[in-house]
């Protein structure tokens, strides 16, 4: 009897170690579940915070556009940095991190210029993020931070890589500065020994890169189809011209279908279209008539770069009619154009090669007769490199056949923005 006693006893403690141990194993796995599910929103908050990095870095960057520098030469403490820490921060509100704010401040925004013509901006976003279970242990916050840097890419200061865009309008623009005489352009179509050069064509680099009057930045240009400095001429998308005044249209309307990169051949529309072309930018610039001042946006230029826009009564965003914004992206009557030598060419079929990009401001259209003038302002400038044989053929790569890839401009720009790191 008393055997079975101390039995049972032993018995009955060997249950009580195991609720101590079962007690201590829900412990230890509330603790790891608790680390498990923090972590997985730890790891959610992170990639929120590289997402509003990246958006950051990039808008950032599109300052360096804007104001003009990445064709004139950005340094360090210039206005792009003021306004670059503005486009970064105004989009770290529009993006959250563990549903608060990105709140990027100016001390998370550092530039880096290691060519004036490839400035960078590195922007870095983070937040305190609160913990779940984590808290039982006294953990009540961990930080969460990322970072991305974001460059302007402009070949003019000798980059090795051809750029491209997606967004290119059919007017093509002779290599041939109509105000600055100096150096001369030879080849310029009217045989005029004073008509200078946009791009170097055996360097690249832009030879006027500074604000007008001095450069060629905010400087005012009348296209037109007459033999001069700044004749134009239609070209085609595709392997062949517009074949109607309704496709001339579209191709100005919409944006060129493909990516038109350095060295790509253009052909040259047959004849002027000028009826084509007058209505087709018309609906481009959101115009009512021909001509200055009829609801399409506006520019000013006695101030900048950036160069202030007002927004038309026509502008296809109704917070920006009639309002002052600097963002050219959201302007209708920004586009780019191609360029080409300047040599003297006959419409109907003439292969020209892309030897450069003009950004440009299209204030209005007049039609005259059987011509169309354009009044455009430059707002920025991109070669595509230079020739050692000084021929302004474009270097090796993109469509020209070399082995460097080009770097493709999005949204109309001529000069390409992209992340270069993310961590």
């Amino acid at each position: 009897m008393r055997e079975n006693r101390k039995g049972c006893r032993s018995i009955g403690g060997e249950r009580g170690s195991v609720l101590v141990i079962v007690a201590f194993s829900m412990v230890m796995l509330l603790a790891v579940s608790a680390l498990a599910i923090d972590l997985a929103n730890f790891y959610m908050a992170r990639a929120q915070a590289q997402r509003a990095a990246d958006a950051g870095a990039l808008a950032g960057a599109k300052a360096f556009i804007i104001t003009g520098c990445t064709t004139s030469g950005c340094t360090s403490g210039g206005v792009q940095e003021t306004l670059g820490r503005q486009q970064a921060e105004a989009a770290g509100d529009q993006n959250y991190i563990a549903g608060q704010t990105a709140s990027i401040q100016d001390s998370d925004v550092t530039f880096s210029y290691p060519t004036p013509q490839e400035p960078q901006i590195t922007v870095t976003a983070g937040r305190n993020v609160p913990t779940l279970f984590a808290k039982l242990f006294g953990i009540a916050t961990a930080k969460v931070s990322a970072r991305a840097t974001a460059e302007a890419y402009n070949t003019s200061g000798g980059g090795s890589a051809p750029v491209g865009t997606a967004c290119l309008k059919p007017f093509l623009v002779p290599n041939c500065d109509p105000t600055h005489t100096s150096p001369v352009n030879p080849v310029c179509a009217d045989g005029s020994t004073n008509r200078g050069l946009i791009f170097d064509p055996t360097t690249g680099a832009v030879e006027h890169p500074q604000t007008y009057p001095a450069g060629i930045i905010g400087m005012s240009w009348q296209l037109h189809t007459e033999a001069a400095p700044s004749q134009w001429y239609l070209v085609g998308f595709g392997d062949a011209p517009p074949s109607s005044g309704n496709a001339l249209r579209n191709h100005i309307i919409e944006c060129a279908s493909g990516i038109y990169t350095c060295g790509t051949t253009l052909t040259t529309a047959n004849g002027n279209m000028v009826g084509p072309v007058s209505q087709g930018i018309q609906t481009l610039i959101n115009a009512d008539a021909y001509g200055f001042n009829h609801n399409q946006d506006s520019i000013d230029t006695s101030v900048g770069p950036p160069f202030a826009i007002t927004g038309g009564m026509n502008n296809p965003n109704p917070a920006l009619r009639g309002k002052v914004f600097y963002d050219y992206s959201e302007s209708p009557s920004v586009a780019t154009v191609p360029v080409y030598s300047g040599n003297a060419l006959v419409p109907g079929g003439s292969g020209v090669t892309i030897v450069g990009y003009l950004q440009i401001f299209i204030q209005d259209v007049v039609h005259k007769g059987n011509d169309d003038h354009i009044d455009v302002v430059i707002l920025n400038a991109a070669s595509c490199g230079g020739t050692s044989g000084g021929s302004g053929s474009p270097p090796s790569g993109g469509a020209g056949g070399g082995t460097v890839g080009p770097v493709i401009a999005a949204g109309g720009s001529p000069i390409p923005i992209r992340l270069i790191r993310t961590n």
